[in-house]
């Protein structure tokens, strides 16, 4: 049986705990500073720049901090955010064509724009790619890749094994040591996993961008808090699922102060949606998700106005907006979920007339429901697009380089990939991935489930609430804790259609429950998988949030 010394015991030693003053140095990041100063020289010489980001909620935090560090110290510059349906992702050539400027930079984008780079080679304008995603890689004695990426790739060599931080999880699945990476031909490349001296390789787009402010700030010797931009960047962390470990961890829990003081006219719309403090589970299941409707159902634009605002009433109506979309996008979602049969192989890859902005978030649903990793397509004129997820130690980045031949593009990470192949090579990609896939063991393919352990009724109380609030924020890398206990039920209320409110009993202590979602029917006594939170609701007390009854 658990209790709250052994919960304690459990906790501290999942995390990596730093202070502020432990963040890792911006100058640590290859490139940095050469970026940094090609900036400060476009600013000098009233160069026009361009930022170019992304569509998802990390790509649009990226844009909104960008656009409100340089709107304090310059005016021409311009943020273009693609279009998912009408660019395509990225540094895009159909993107490019809307660019006049002497300097691009990219923020949670740009790794793997090859042609686009030699494009901005060619018509003079200087690149400047940030970006946290895997580059391209290379088995060491592969000349002909070489070869045949030429001038449009630079080879960085020397990225050995050692040079990566232990955290790191392309470190611990790719075997460094046997790759080489090419970037595209770029003034600068600042990206952590192509940075030997960075600590800490798992960050997202927005906090690449942050640091390209701070060597801004450090070369033109500014005066400017950049704290003040970390309510936004928790958004861009949670949103992107990076591990809570480390300065990430540090950075979620400073920004979550901010928001939940409300600074800006966004957090102070978002404040009215919530009745008690803002929490990281918040942030990855209600805000980030509306937050990246507008990219997938319409246009990214509705998001990135909504962080920028600089009216509270602009913004509330801002996230209705989002909110709407969100709504359009559960039911798109649903729609297509019924639609698909999947078949009985160990690699889910399917393909369909669906919403290109959902098929993300199908992947994922696919993973969750039959613990395969599972790539969805839509078809988009003669090519499919895809997008894929993964689970365990299932890494999809690395599977999918390994059909690189039959694709015509593809990126990503370790979890997650993007990609696209014409219609006619499918059954090839999906015969390829499901032959690949079985040189992984059945224990590869598991979904953690994170419970501690059984616990007693007589050890949940507000110590233990007090416990659990000491090791927020959880989410990736700390994962919410879990527990079971066994109870009798004493009192069943219907909240709504399938939603129920219990009351539960274990040796005369009587605590409430909530169970959402539950068909079945209930037993007198019950095992059950649980969380526990706080519930504001009428004074502060305990609740017990049942996931499953076993």
């Amino acid at each position: 049986m658990l209790t709250k010394e052994k919960i304690k015991e459990i906790l501290s030693s999942r995390i990596e705990e730093i202070d502020s003053l432990s963040i890792p140095h911006f100058s640590l990041l290859s490139d940095i500073d050469k970026a940094a100063k090609r900036i400060v020289d476009a600013i000098k010489n009233n160069e026009k720049i361009v930022i170019v980001g992304d569509y998802d909620v990390d790509g649009v935090s990226s844009c909104a901090i960008m656009h409100l560090f340089l709107s304090e110290i310059y005016d021409n510059f311009e943020i273009k955010i693609p279009n998912r349906f009408k660019h395509g992702y990225g540094l895009s050539l159909k993107i490019l064509e809307e660019i006049d400027a002497g300097l691009i930079i990219t923020v949670d984008n740009g790794i793997s724009s090859f042609e686009a780079a030699e494009i901005c080679t060619q018509r003079g304008i200087d690149l400047i790619i940030t970006d946290h995603h895997t580059p391209k890689i290379r088995k060491k004695g592969e000349g002909s890749r070489e070869e045949e990426i030429g001038s449009r790739e630079k080879e960085v060599g020397g990225r050995e094994e050692e040079n990566f931080n232990s955290e790191s999880k392309f470190a611990q699945n790719s075997n460094l040591e046997t790759y080489n990476f090419y970037l595209p031909s770029a003034y600068a490349v600042v990206n952590p996993k192509t940075s030997p001296d960075f600590p800490f390789k798992e960050i997202c787009g927005a906090e690449v961008a942050w640091y390209l402010c701070a060597a801004i700030k450090s070369e033109m010797k500014l005066n400017i808090d950049l704290r003040k931009f970390l309510d936004i960047l928790s958004l861009a962390i949670i949103a992107d699922i990076m591990p809570l470990s480390h300065m990430n961890r540090i950075l979620v829990d400073m920004g979550l102060k901010r928001l939940n003081k409300a600074l800006k006219p966004f957090s102070k719309a978002i404040k009215k949606f919530f009745n008690s403090k803002i929490k990281s589970v918040d942030i990855a299941f209600s805000i980030a998700p509306k937050l990246n409707a507008a990219g997938r159902i319409a246009d990214a634009r509705v998001a990135f106005e909504f962080l920028i605002s600089e009216d509270e009433n602009e913004a509330y109506n801002l996230y209705l907006e989002l909110d709407r979309l969100n709504n359009i996008r559960k039911e798109t979602e649903k729609e297509i979920l019924e639609d698909i049969e999947v078949e009985n192989e160990e690699f889910i890859v399917v393909k369909g007339d669906y919403h290109e902005g959902v098929i993300g978030i199908i992947a994922s649903r696919l993973v969750h429901k039959y613990n395969k990793p599972a790539i969805v397509f839509s078809r988009n004129g003669e090519s499919l697009k895809g997008s894929g997820r993964s689970l365990g130690n299932i890494d999809i980045f690395a599977l999918v380089s390994e059909c690189e031949d039959v694709l015509e593009g593809f990126g990503g990470h370790k979890l997650a990939c993007g990609l696209s192949i014409k219609e006619e090579k499918f059954e090839c990609l999906k015969e390829l991935l499901n032959k690949k896939i079985k040189r992984y063991e059945k224990e590869d393919f598991f979904i953690e489930d994170f419970v501690l352990g059984e616990i007693p009724f007589s050890e949940i109380d507000m110590e233990l609430l007090e416990i659990l609030n000491r090791f927020e924020p959880y989410g990736e890398g700390n994962p919410k804790p879990k527990f079971i206990s066994t109870a009798k039920i004493e009192h069943i209320q219907n909240l709504k259609e399938n939603h129920f409110k219990l009351i539960l009993s274990q040796n005369d202590i009587y605590l409430p429950a909530v169970i959402f979602r539950y068909d079945g029917k209930f037993d007198e006594i019950i095992t059950f998988k649980f969380s526990i939170e706080e519930n504001n609701f009428r004074g502060k007390t305990i609740q017990l949030v049942i996931e499953e009854i076993l």
